[in-house]
């Protein structure tokens, strides 16, 4: 099997994958603040240097997922969305999951039903070892198409 050529990083591209590589380490050992702030580090090098590149939305997806896990929704939300479609045409649910569970962690089942469906749609059942037991029933009923672990279809419930 031949080996895929890759075409090396520039300096700005090579400063923004560091940034984002310890914002991977740092939330992988629980420091979400300090991954945080090594994803927007990244993020303002990728604003300024990399806009629209492939570094650019890999960079939005991971600080939309590190925000998240900081428990900064809102922004979350807004971050996750500018690589969403990038994500996704690239089959990964990265941003989707994100989006999807910023929304539930505001109590916002209903806007995350349509991320948790695109995110099982890549991933299957796998999307239940994304969120803890006591959110099953939402992610589930949301995939569904229900409401809020209900037995009726959101579109035909009144508001």
């Amino acid at each position: 099997m031949t080996k895929k050529k890759t075409t090396p990083m520039n300096p700005h591209e090579r400063e923004a994958y560091e940034h984002g590589r310890a914002g991977i380490r740092l939330g992988t050992e629980g420091n979400y603040g300090e991954a945080v702030d090594a994803w927007r580090l990244a993020s303002n090098i990728a604003d300024v240097h990399l806009a629209f590149t492939d570094m650019y939305y890999w960079v939005k997806s991971g600080y939309g997922a590190a925000l998240c896990d900081a428990g900064h929704h809102r922004e979350s939300i807004a971050v996750s969305l500018l690589a969403r479609e990038w994500t996704l045409a690239r089959r990964q649910p990265l941003s989707s999951l994100s989006i999807a569970r910023a929304y539930l962690a505001l109590g916002e089942g209903e806007a995350a039903a349509p991320y948790l469906r695109e995110v099982h749609a890549l991933i299957g059942d796998a999307i239940f070892e994304q969120f803890d037991e006591d959110a099953e029933a939402d992610v589930h009923a949301a995939i569904a198409g229900l409401e809020n672990g209900g037995n009726q279809p959101t579109a035909g419930r009144p508001k």
